[in-house]
C-alpha cells in the first residue's frame, strides 16, 4: 500500500513538473525577484506585427449610445425610414446606418450620424443633411428658438471617410469629438 502511494505521488509531481517546465524563471534587475515567462512558442504568437490592423470604426448607432451615456440630451426622437424620407427626403436604402435623433419643437438639439452605403451617393446626402441644418437656420426658426440661434448658427455638417454628421448642441465639441473618436475605431 505504501508503495502504491508512493508512485501516485511520484507520477503526481512528475506531471506538476511537466506541467510547470513550460516557464522559467527570469531575474529581474530592479527588485532580483525572478518572474515567469513564457516559452517561445508563446512568445512568438504574441509578438506584435509589423503593422497593427486599423482600427474598426464603431457603427453610428453604437456611437449615439456612447453619446447618449455620456451627454445629458433632452428627449430625443429616433427617426426611422418613412420619417427621414417624409420630412428631410433621404433614402433610408442610401444608408448602411444611421441615427437622426432630434429633440422636440422647443428643443433644436439634433445628433445625426448617417453612414452612406455608396459612396457616390454621398454628394446627395450631403445636400440633404445641409437642407435639414439651413430649415433650422431659417430666420423664423431662430426667432422661434432665440436662446438657441447661437447653437444652431454654430452647427455644420461635417464628413469623415462615407459618413456624414451633424451635431446641434451645447456639447457640441464634446459630442463631434465622440463621433470623429468612434469612426477612427477609438
Amino acid at each position: 500500500m505504501k508503495k502504491k502511494s508512493v508512485v501516485i505521488c511520484g507520477l503526481a509531481m512528475a506531471s506538476v513538473m511537466l506541467c510547470l517546465g513550460g516557464c522559467t524563471e527570469q531575474q529581474t534587475p530592479e527588485n532580483g525577484n525572478a518572474a515567469p515567462t513564457a516559452t517561445a512558442e508563446v512568445t512568438e504568437a504574441a509578438a506584435p506585427t509589423e503593422e497593427a490592423p486599423a482600427a474598426e470604426a464603431a457603427l453610428p448607432t453604437d456611437i449615439y449610445d456612447v453619446i447618449k451615456s455620456t451627454y445629458e440630451l433632452p428627449e430625443m426622437y429616433e427617426a426611422d425610414a418613412d420619417w427621414l424620407m417624409n420630412y428631410y427626403g433621404i433614402d433610408a436604402a442610401m444608408l448602411s446606418d444611421y441615427i437622426f435623433a432630434e429633440g422636440d419643437e422647443v428643443h433644436a438639439d439634433r445628433v445625426i450620424i448617417l453612414k452612406v452605403a455608396d459612396e457616390a451617393n454621398i454628394p446627395t446626402i450631403e445636400e440633404k443633411l445641409n437642407n435639414v441644418l439651413g430649415q433650422l437656420s431659417s430666420p423664423d426658426m431662430l426667432s422661434y428658438l432665440p436662446e438657441q440661434a447661437d447653437m444652431i448658427k454654430a452647427a455644420s455638417v461635417k464628413k469623415q471617410g462615407d459618413v456624414l454628421y451633424l451635431v446641434i448642441s451645447p456639447d457640441m465639441a464634446g459630442i463631434e469629438t465622440l463621433i470623429k473618436n468612434g469612426l477612427a475605431g477609438q
